[in-house]
C-alpha cells in the first residue's frame, strides 16, 4: 500500500506557535516588515520563533507557519508541509488538491506562492537550516518567486542559497542577526513593566548590561524579578560580591552546558575569573598547552564564547557569573592572583587591576587605579573607573582617589556628587574640580573663587592649567577679548567663532569635532559635544533639517553615553530646530522634555528650554508669561553674557512674531552682544529693531548686507518667520536707505526675487492658487480657501492659470461671456475682473498678483504660486532629473473641471502627459536596475490610464525581475480588459513580451 502525502508530514509542524508573555517590540516589528524575503539567523535562545510568532499579527495580512526538520530535505515531504501550512489561507486548498492529484513538489510550491501572493500573506519557515540540501532548490525557487506574498526563513546557521543571492542583488532580502534580535535597554524596561516590575532607569540599564540583551536571559531575569528573586544592587557588578545572576542563570546553564565535554567545561569554569581570554593567558595561568584549539572549539559553537579583537575570546557575563560561582573561593583568588601577575608582566594594567580586586589585593588595585585612572577617563572608560572605585574597601581610598572619583562623577553629569567627592580630595584638587564643574555646566560666576584658590595653590608646572581654565571661563562669561589675550589659542576654537559671530567657521569646526563622535568608548563632553554645537549653528543659519538631524544624533549619543546633560541639551537643540522649521507644538514638547531631563543636573540646562518656551509664549501673545519665563531663564545663566543676549533677543522675537511689537525691548540684548563682540547677534538685534519699531534703518541695512540669511531664510533669529514678511521688510528697508539696494541684492535673491523688490511688489503675504483637482485660492497668513464673490471670477482664474503667458482682454471676455451683448459683456467682465482682484489682492497693492489692461496675466513672482505652473515645469523636465519621479507620484490626477474649452483642452493634455512622464521614468528606473521604483511609477501611470501599454510593459518586466509570476499575469489581464473596453487589443509587441516573460505559448 502506497503512503498518502499527508502521512509524510505532520499538521503539528504547520501550526502557528502559541506565544505567552511577549511584549510589543516596534523596532523589531519595523525590521520584520522591511522586505519581501526575511532571513533571520541566530543561535538558540535568541527568540527567532517568538519574534515572528508574536510580531507578525501586527504587520497586516494573514500568516502561515511551517517548522522544518531533517525530513524536509526530501522535496515531497517539504511540499506536503507547505500545502498543510497554506490550507487555512484563502484559496489554500488548491495546493492540497494538486498533491492529491500527484503534482510535482515544484508545482505545489508555485501554487503556494500564488496563494501567498493573492492574500498578501507571510509564510514563516522555522529551522530553515534544513533547506540547504541539493534537492530542495527548485521548490524554494518557486516559493520565493515574488508578488505580494512574503517568506521568512529562520535559521540557526547562515544560509547559502543561490536564489537568496539573486534576490539580495535585487534588494528584496532583509537580514536579521542576533544583534537585531537582542533586546535594547528600552525593550528590557517594557518587558519588566509588562510583568509588573517597577524598575528605575538605572536598574533597567543594569538588567540590560548583565544580559547583554540575550532574549532568553532577559525573559528569565524579568520573570525572576517579578517573583522577587532579584536584588537590584547586587546586579551592578558580576565580578564582585555575590554572583547573584550566576545563581539565577543555573536553569539556562544546564541547557547550555549540559552536553559540553568535561574538559571544555572545566576550562570554561576556571577561566571564568577573567573577562577576556587569550591562549597566552590560559597557557601561563592555567597551564593549558592546548588553549588555542580549545578556545576555538568553544567559539565555533556560537553559544559559549565569542571572538573579540585579534585572538581574544569572551563569554556572556551571565555564563561567567554562573561558572565563577562553581569555583572554590581559594582557587578563585589564586587563579586571579596569577592572572594579575601575568597582566602586569604583559603591560595590561586595567586587566591587572580587575584581577587584583578579585584576588583581594585592594592596595595594589588602588595603586594601579591612581596611576592609570585619569588616562582611562580620557579614553571614555568612566564606568570602568566608577565600578573599580566602588569595589575598593574604604581603607584603600586616598585623596587622589577621591579626586579621581570626582572626575568620574563629573563626566557622568552627577555634579553634586562630584563636588562632594572633590571636598574629600586635596585642596588644589578640590579647587580645580570645583572650577571644572562650573566650566562644564557653563556657570562662570561659580568658577572665579575656586580658580583664584587654585592659582594660589598650584605649583609652577600647573599654572598653565589654571590659566587655561581661567581663559575658558572668560570665554564662557562672554569676555572674548580678555579670554583670547590670556590664551590666544582659544581664538581658533568653535565656541569663540560662535560667540564672535563667525558662524560658518564655527559650523566647520563643530562638524570637524562631530566627525566620528558617535560610537566608541568616550566620556561625554556635555556642552562641548560637536553634534549639538552643529545643531545649534544650523538653526542659527536657517538650516532646520540639518539642525534636527544633528540634534537627534546627539540625543541618541547622549542616551548611549547615559549622560543626562547631553540628553537634556540635545532636547533643547531639537526644540530650536523644530522652532526654526515652524513646528511649534513639537518644539514645545522638546523644550519641556529638556527641562525635565535637566532638573537636578545643572541649572544651565534650564536656560535654553526656558528661552524657547518664552519665545513660544510671546508667539501666542502671552506677554506676561513670556517675561516670566525669560526672567526664570536669566536666573540660570550664571554670568554668561552671550546666553543673556540670546535669551533677551529670542524672547523679544517671540513677541514680535506674535504681533506684539509694543512689548519688544531689545536694549538688553544689544548691550550683551556688544559686550561679547558678537557681530551676528548685533545684526539680528538691528533687524528686529527695524521690524518692531522702524529704528535705525541704516544699521538694519548694514546688518542685512553682512548677514543676508537673516532675511533670506527662516533662522532661529530672523526678524520674521515667514518669507513674505521678510521680503516686505527688505523692500521697505531698501526704500528707506536708497543707497543700500546693491548691498541688499543677496538677500533678495535668497527670497526668490531677481532684484530688490519695491514695497508694492512685496505685499507681505503669499497667495497660493490651486487649479489641479479643484479651484481654490488661499493666503499664507490664512490657509482657508477664500470666498469667490462671483462664480465667474473662479472661471477667469482657471482661464488665466491655463494661459500662463497671459491672455488678451477681449479673448478672456469672449470666453466667459460668449453670448452677451458687447456692452453687457464688457460690464460683466469688468465686475468679474474686479472680483478676482479682490480674491487675489485683498490687502496688497493693486497689480501685485494680477496684471490688468489690454493684456491680462497672473503676475509671476515668489509671492504667487500656481500649482498648474509648477506641474508644467515638472513635466517639462528631462526624464531622470533627480527628484522628478517622486514629485510626479505626488501630483494630483486631473485639472479642475470647468465648462471653458481651453481649460478642458489643458485637462486633456495633462491627463495624457502625466502617465507618459511616469511611464518614461518607470522605464529609466528599470534600465538602471531599480525594479521597485519602476513598478511604483508604472502602477501609478496605469491607475491614471489603465490602457497605457508602455507602462504595462514596464510593470510586467519589473514583476518578472522580482520573480512575481502571478503579478505579471494580473497586469496583462488588466491591460487586456482596459483595451477591450475601448474595442482594442494589445499590440503584438506587448503580447510577445507577455508570452516570453510568463513562459506561455
Amino acid at each position: 500500500m502506497s503512503l498518502n502525502w499527508r502521512d509524510l508530514t505532520s499538521t503539528r509542524r504547520a501550526r502557528w506557535p502559541a506565544v505567552q508573555g511577549a511584549v510589543a517590540r516596534p523596532r523589531l516589528r519595523a525590521l520584520l516588515s522591511g522586505a519581501r524575503v526575511l532571513v533571520m539567523v541566530a543561535p538558540a535562545g535568541f527568540g527567532k520563533t517568538t519574534a515572528l510568532a508574536a510580531g507578525v499579527p501586527g504587520l497586516g495580512g494573514p500568516g502561515a507557519w511551517l517548522t522544518l526538520d531533517a525530513d524536509d530535505a526530501d522535496p515531497q515531504v517539504l511540499a506536503g508541509g507547505l500545502a498543510l501550512a497554506a490550507e487555512h489561507l484563502p484559496g489554500g486548498q488548491a495546493a492540497s488538491a494538486l498533491l492529491d492529484a500527484g503534482a510535482s513538489p515544484r508545482r505545489v510550491a508555485a501554487r503556494v506562492a500564488d496563494i501567498l501572493d493573492a492574500s498578501g500573506a507571510l509564510l514563516v519557515l522555522d529551522e530553515a537550516q534544513h533547506l540547504t540540501g541539493p534537492l530542495t532548490g527548485d521548490v524554494l525557487r518557486e516559493l520565493l518567486s515574488g508578488g505580494a506574498g512574503r517568506v521568512a526563513l529562520l535559521s540557526r546557521m547562515p544560509l547559502t542559497l543561490p536564489d537568496l543571492t539573486r534576490l539580495e542583488a535585487q534588494g528584496e532580502v532583509a537580514h536579521l542577526s542576533a544583534a537585531d534580535l537582542a533586546f535594547t535597554s528600552g525593550e528590557v524596561g517594557d518587558l519588566l513593566r509588562a510583568l509588573g516590575v517597577e524598575a528605575s532607569s538605572a536598574q533597567v540599564r543594569q538588567a540590560h548590561a548583565v544580559t547583554e540583551g540575550w532574549p532568553i536571559a532577559v525573559r528569565f531575569l524579568a520573570q525572576a524579578a517579578a517573583q522577587g528573586r532579584v536584588q537590584w544592587p547586587q546586579l551592578a557588578d558580576l565580578d564582585g560580591g555575590e554572583a547573584q545572576m550566576g545563581t539565577l542563570f543555573s536553569y539556562l546553564a544546564q541547557e547550555v552546558l549540559g552536553p559540553l565535554d568535561p574538559a571544555l567545561r572545566e576550562l570554561l569554569t576556571r577561566s571564568s575569573v577573567f573577562e577576556e581570554l587569550t591562549p597566552e593567558l590560559l597557557e601561563a595561568v592555567l597551564n593549558q598547552p592546548r588553549a588555542h584549539a580549545l578556545l576555538d572549539t568553544l567559539a565555533s559553537s556560537g553559544v559559549f564564547l565569542t571572538r573579540v579583537g585579534e585572538g581574544g575570546y569572551r563569554a556572556h557575563p551571565l555564563l561567567r557569573a554562573h561558572l565563577r560561582a562553581q569555583l572554590d573561593p581559594g582557587e578563585l583568588r589564586a587563579v586571579a592572583a596569577r592572572g594579575a601577575a601575568f597582566f602586569e608582566a604583559t603591560g595590561r594594567p586595567r586587566r591587572a587591576m580587575a584581577a587584583h580586586l578579585v584576588a583581594g589585593h585592594a592596595e595594589r588595585a588602588a595603586q594601579l587605579l591612581s596611576a592609570h585612572g585619569r588616562l582611562w577617563l580620557t579614553l571614555g572608560r568612566v564606568t570602568l573607573v566608577e565600578r573599580s572605585l566602588g569595589r575598593l574597601p574604604a581603607g584603600a581610598w586616598t585623596p587622589e582617589l577621591h579626586a579621581l572619583a570626582g572626575d568620574a562623577l563629573r563626566l557622568s553629569s552627577r555634579y553634586s556628587e562630584a563636588l562632594a567627592a572633590y571636598a574629600q580630595a586635596g585642596e588644589l584638587e578640590r579647587a580645580l574640580g570645583e572650577a571644572q564643574v562650573a566650566l562644564d555646566t557653563v556657570q562662570p560666576d561659580l568658577a572665579w573663587a575656586p580658580l583664584d584658590r587654585a592659582q594660589v595653590l598650584a605649583p609652577p608646572e600647573l599654572q598653565g592649567t589654571v590659566r587655561h581654565l581661567r581663559a575658558e571661563n572668560l570665554l564662557n562669561a562672554g569676555h572674548l577679548a580678555e579670554a583670547v589675550a590670556l590664551l590666544p589659542a582659544l581664538a581658533g576654537g568653535v565656541r569663540y567663532a560662535l560667540r564672535s559671530g563667525d558662524l560658518r567657521r564655527a559650523l566647520a569646526l563643530a562638524q570637524e569635532a562631530a566627525r566620528g563622535e558617535a560610537g566608541g568608548a568616550r566620556a561625554a563632553q556635555n556642552h562641548r559635544e560637536g553634534l549639538l554645537l552643529a545643531s545649534f549653528l544650523h538653526a542659527l543659519l536657517g538650516e532646520p533639517d540639518a539642525a534636527r538631524r544633528c540634534a537627534e544624533s546627539g540625543l541618541a549619543e547622549g542616551s548611549r553615553l547615559e549622560s543626562p546633560f547631553v540628553q537634556a541639551l540635545a532636547q533643547a537643540r531639537l526644540g530650536h530646530a523644530l522652532q526654526t522649521a515652524g513646528d511649534t507644538e513639537p518644539a514645545r514638547l522638546a523644550y519641556e522634555n529638556a527641562r525635565a531631563l535637566g532638573r537636578g543636573v545643572a541649572g544651565r540646562l534650564q536656560v535654553e528650554p526656558l528661552m524657547g518656551l518664552s519665545y513660544l509664549a510671546g508667539l501666542s501673545g502671552d506677554v506676561e508669561r513670556a517675561a516670566a519665563l525669560r526672567e526664570e531663564s536669566l536666573h540660570h545663566t550664571g554670568g554668561d553674557r552671550y546666553m543673556q543676549g540670546l535669551l533677551h533677543l529670542t524672547s523679544a522675537l517671540g513677541l514680535l512674531h506674535g504681533r506684539r511689537p509694543d512689548a519688544v525691548d531689545l536694549t538688553p540684548a544689544r548691550a550683551a552682544f556688544a559686550a561679547c563682540g558678537d557681530r551676528f547677534g548685533l545684526a539680528a538685534v538691528a533687524l528686529a529693531a527695524w521690524a518692531a519699531h522702524g529704528h535705525v534703518p541704516a544699521e538694519a541695512a548694514q546688518a542685512a548686507s553682512q548677514f543676508p540669511l537673516l532675511l533670506g531664510r527662516r533662522t532661529l533669529l530672523s526678524p520674521f518667520p515667514d518669507r513674505a514678511r521678510r521680503a516686505a521688510l527688505l523692500a521697505h528697508l531698501a526704500a528707506a536707505v536708497p543707497g543700500a539696494a546693491s548691498a541688499l541684492r543677496s538677500a533678495a535673491h535668497e527670497l526668490g526675487y531677481a532684484d530688490v523688490p519695491a514695497p508694492s511688489e512685496a505685499p507681505g503675504f503669499e497667495v497660493r492658487v490651486q487649479v489641479l483637482d479643484r479651484l481654490a485660492v488661499s493666503r499664507g497668513d490664512d490657509p482657508r480657501p477664500r470666498e469667490w464673490g462671483r462664480a465667474k471670477a473662479r472661471d477667469l482664474l482657471a482661464l488665466l492659470a491655463v494661459h500662463e503667458e497671459g491672455l488678451a482682454r477681449e479673448a478672456a471676455q469672449e470666453a466667459l461671456f460668449p453670448d452677451a451683448e458687447p456692452g453687457v459683456g464688457e460690464r460683466n467682465f469688468r465686475v468679474t475682473l474686479h472680483a478676482l482682484g479682490q480674491v487675489l489682492e485683498d490687502g496688497a497693492p493693486s497689480g501685485a498678483f494680477l496684471e490688468r489692461g489690454d493684456w491680462l496675466r497672473l503676475r509671476p513672482g515668489p509671492d504667487l504660486w500656481v500649482d498648474l505652473h509648477a506641474a508644467r515645469a515638472l513635466l517639462a523636465q528631462p526624464t531622470g532629473t533627480p527628484g522628478r519621479l517622486s514629485a510626479l507620484l505626488a501630483l494630483p490626477v486631473q485639472v479642475a473641471v470647468t465648462e471653458l474649452a481651453s481649460v478642458q483642452q489643458e485637462a486633456e493634455r495633462y491627463s495624457t502627459r502625466l502617465p507618459e512622464a511616469l511611464a518614461a521614468e518607470a522605464q529609466l528606473a528599470l534600465d538602471h536596475g531599480q525594479s521597485t521604483r519602476a513598478a511604483q511609477a508604472a502602477e501609478r501611470a496605469l491607475s491614471l490610464d489603465p490602457a497605457h501599454e508602455p507602462a504595462a510593459r514596464v510593470l510586467m518586466r519589473a514583476h518578472h525581475q522580482r520573480g512575481g509570476a502571478s503579478a505579471l499575469r494580473r497586469v496583462y489581464r488588466a491591460l487586456c480588459d482596459a483595451l477591450g473596453e475601448l474595442g482594442l487589443e494589445p499590440l503584438p509587441d506587448t503580447t510577445a513580451l507577455y508570452h516570453a516573460l510568463s513562459g506561455t505559448a
